[in-house]
């Protein structure tokens, strides 16, 4: 039988609350150190700031912005995609809706998405083929159909969070990929020109 998307959910958040501070906080200093594989100088990052029930921590931001990466945050709007707004700093972010952090400056709008060279996507749960599942508001999901062909889309997890199978319907967008404290692990060939 398929599991549903709520049951795991629910699973995937209790079992991340149930792992101690510190080794969050370990964990989450393992996800920067494989990530800074990955991201260059100059590369435009859409990343988020993860919250405590999140994989990454919420100096995901700084991390990026500290090996030159031009860091986009997600504004949400009251309905449709995100909206992106420039990082410039912890200090910058104030809370914005769903009390999630955002920069001060006003966002661009949705389609500044098709700038990032790499897209950080926020997952409760991800399938060893790319079958993402998010928190369930569809934000990312229209969102994710913005990018410009060939934008790298990786999800930042904890290892046990990436399943053998996780419920799919066609609106949702898959990843090429995960981050996990152990490793970055493509699902499929991935190609810049895809």
């Amino acid at each position: 039988m398929e599991p549903d998307k709520t049951a795991v959910r629910r699973a995937v958040r209790l079992r991340r609350a149930a792992v101690p501070a510190a080794v969050r906080a370990r964990r989450d200093r393992a996800i920067h150190d494989r990530l800074a594989s990955v991201v260059t100088g100059g590369m435009v990052v859409c990343a988020y700031v993860p919250d405590d029930d999140e994989a990454g921590g919420p100096g995901l931001p700084e991390a990026l912005s500290r090996w030159g990466a031009q860091v986009l945050l997600p504004v949400s709007p009251a309905v449709g995609p995100l909206g992106w707004a420039a990082y410039a700093g912890p200090e910058d972010l104030r809370p914005g809706r769903f009390g999630i952090p955002v920069p001060s400056a006003p966002p661009s709008g949705p389609e500044r998405i098709a700038d990032a060279d790499l897209v950080l996507v926020p997952s409760v749960a991800v399938d060893r083929t790319g079958n993402r599942l998010g928190r369930g508001g569809g934000y990312y999901d229209r969102s994710l159909a913005l990018a410009r062909p060939g934008t790298r889309l990786l999800a930042v997890l904890d290892p046990e969070d990436v399943l053998d199978m996780v419920p799919a319907e066609p609106h949702d967008r898959p990843v090429h990929g995960v981050v996990t404290p152990d490793e970055v692990l493509e699902f499929r060939t991935w190609h810049s020109s895809e």
